[in-house]
């Protein structure tokens, strides 16, 4: 079929032929531009011409690191300058500044917005707000970390897997935690919370990084809550409950085992419960291994599960072998490592058919079991 005399066919061709010189112009053009701010970098140049260049080249490609440290260096010879961090600093150097430092964050939106996991523009914006604290007055540097807790919360409300963003939260927190101007005021109460509504919101039960911040805040909500040795157990207790249900509902989503991993083996004082005595964790130890053992009954080719088990299994065997504590029983029940053993090696035999791309891993596991028999 013909359309005013040209067939599809002779269409299509010319449209691709003109798609890609299109594309090819722009990369001549990229090319170009890159030479001409790699020039200007050869030679020194810190004009405010050559901080437009490289703004031109990272909206391209926001991934070049080396005009990042150009535009940095830039900046530090033309629109940051001047410290205003002194008593009788300008009022107007001072509005000046903050408007320049602004004017560079208001720079990086954009490009967080089309690229929410550069690293490169995260670290760039870090180090904007970092000589906002080294240039400015104390309380004028802390209101630039307070006003990022809403460009954060925008970004990790669009992607809440983005570890960038994450990361991010975390380093202005802790900005705000301890401000410029000195002083402390504890943020854990608001971030837990925070965490709680991205963990029970849609997808929030995959997100690896909210159930990593939320196992770090517990133990500091616990310390300035002063909870004692029982009460952190019912929250231990709860947990477990509440990543039981959600790893029932989807044994398959590695980022639950990872927290379940932190609660039942963490012991130190970022655990939430780190005195917890060796009887009553053998008790808890035991008592996931069960739940998991009837949870491999409905999911038999679940390579977590699997792992969970074999983790926790010489978990186990560890605690049994430590010293035992003033209120342990002392007729407690002789266990057959032999056949827990054995109990292993089926599921490492079953994870190298499963997992296989990690099979050497589990025949050597599987070979240091055999070696202790």
């Amino acid at each position: 079929m013909a359309s005013h005399g040209i067939s599809r066919t002779e269409y299509h061709k010319s449209r691709n032929e003109e798609v890609k010189e299109k594309e090819r112009k722009k990369l001549k053009d990229y090319r170009a531009l890159v030479e001409e701010t790699q020039q200007k970098r050869s030679s020194n140049d810190y004009t405010p011409a050559a901080l437009e260049l490289t703004s031109k080249v990272l909206k391209i490609n926001p991934e070049f690191y080396t005009i990042w440290n150009y535009r940095r260096q830039i900046l530090l010879h033309t629109h940051l300058a001047q410290s205003v961090n002194t008593d009788d600093a300008d009022p107007q150097d001072t509005a000046r500044l903050v408007a320049q430092l602004k004017e560079e964050l208001g720079f990086l939106i954009p490009l967080l917005m089309a690229y929410p996991k550069c690293y490169w523009i995260w670290n760039h914006r870090l180090w904007t707000l970092q000589q906002a604290g080294t240039l400015l007055k104390p309380a004028d540097a802390t209101r630039f970390w307070a006003k990022e807790m809403d460009l954060v919360g925008v970004m990790l409300t669009r992607d809440m897997r983005n570890f960038h963003g994450w990361f991010y939260r975390r380093i202005v927190v802790a900005n705000i935690e301890n401000p410029a101007e000195g002083g402390y005021k504890s943020m854990v109460k608001e971030e837990f919370e925070y965490t709680k509504r991205m963990v029970r919101g849609v997808g929030g039960m995959t997100n690896y990084s909210a159930w990593h911040q939320r196992g770090a805040l517990y133990p500091r909500l616990l310390a300035e809550e002063n909870k004692d040795e029982q009460e952190r157990m019912d929250v231990l207790e709860d947990e477990l409950e509440l990543l039981q249900s959600a790893i029932t509902t989807d044994p398959e989503d590695q980022s639950l085992w990872y927290y379940h991993r932190w609660l039942v083996s963490a012991r130190d004082e970022t655990s939430i419960a780190p005195k917890m005595p060796r009887g009553t964790r053998i008790a808890l130890v035991e008592h996931e291994l069960e739940w998991l053992k009837d949870l491999l009954g409905e999911h038999s080719d679940s390579r977590y599960i699997l792992k969970a088990l074999v983790l926790y299994v010489q978990l186990l065997q560890g605690l049994r072998k430590e010293p035992r504590d003033e209120d342990d029983d002392e007729n407690e029940e002789e266990v057959d490592e032999a056949a827990e053993n054995q109990q292993i090696l089926e599921w490492l035999e079953s994870l190298e058919s499963l997992d296989p791309m990690r099979k050497g891993r589990y025949i050597d596991l599987g070979k240091r079991i055999r070696g202790t028999q």
